[in-house]
């Protein structure tokens, strides 16, 4: 739980095990699906 309302959240290391949070979740909450950016990487361009 976070901030002023209730929020949960999960770290998950494969996408497609997140999707499936995700995809159950949305059905019942209001959901968001995010995922990190690395900064630190070099970026091709």
């Amino acid at each position: 739980m976070t901030g002023s309302g209730s929020c949960v959240y999960g770290i998950f290391q494969e996408k497609k095990t997140a999707k499936l949070a995700y995809d159950t979740l949305k059905e019942k909450y209001q959901a968001y699906l995010c995922h990190s950016y690395n900064s630190s990487k070099e970026l091709k361009v």
